[in-house]
């Protein structure tokens, strides 16, 4: 029932019911999940810049889903659907995660660090432990430790998830990566830290 509601909506050139029904699909609320259908749905609520639509189109490319594998093709749309909705931390994160790696996009750590910021400020625990992690090696920003244990208490309070087909190989442990930072670091250095992280759950 909710399928033909939507669909007859979509039909109508509605682009927030082609994304529903895009999801539906994408998601087989409604039987399994076809992600041929849903590519098309998304694809045309993309064409009136429907923020999720255009994300979830890169989601297909990055994982050869209902569309052809093209990695290059998935990071204009995550890009495409950032601009969008520049609060979307996934679509961030997998950009981050692409310069990173080097794949959809030539390896550069600055813009790597750059977009996992991004993410990170928008809570994502998965982008502030590369943020952290980027902190401590000096990888695309200067190094510095304190941000580093920063950012890496931040990812340690959370629940490290991901978008979905981008799970790193090497496990995020948080807590393991704060242990192992702690004696780089003077006993001040940590206080301002927690401090700083008080503040702001204060606010």
């Amino acid at each position: 029932m909710a399928r033909a509601q939507w669909r007859l909506a979509a039909q109508n050139d509605d682009p927030r019911a082609q994304y529903a029904l895009g999801l539906l699909y994408y998601r087989g609320n409604t039987g399994p999940a076809n992600y041929e259908e849903a590519a098309k749905w998304f694809m045309y609520a993309a064409q009136a810049n429907h923020a999720g639509a255009i994300y979830y189109i890169g989601v297909l490319y990055f994982n050869g889903w209902g569309l052809n594998y093209d990695q290059f093709r998935a990071t204009e749309y995550f890009k495409r659907a950032l601009r969008a909705a520049p609060t979307n931390s996934n679509a961030a994160y997998l950009i981050g995660a692409q310069y990173y790696h080097g794949r959809g996009a030539q390896q550069n750590y600055v813009e790597a660090a750059h977009y996992f910021e991004i993410a990170a400020k928008g809570n994502m625990h998965a982008a502030q432990f590369m943020l952290g992690a980027m902190y401590e090696r000096g990888w695309g920003i200067a190094q510095n430790y304190a941000e580093s244990y920063y950012w890496l208490t931040r990812a340690a309070r959370g629940n490290i998830t991901f978008p979905p087909g981008a799970e790193e190989k090497e496990k995020m442990d948080a807590k393991a990566a704060v242990t192992s930072l702690e004696p780089r670091l003077r006993p001040e250095e940590i206080k301002r830290v927690h401090d700083r992280l008080n503040n702001e759950a204060a606010q």
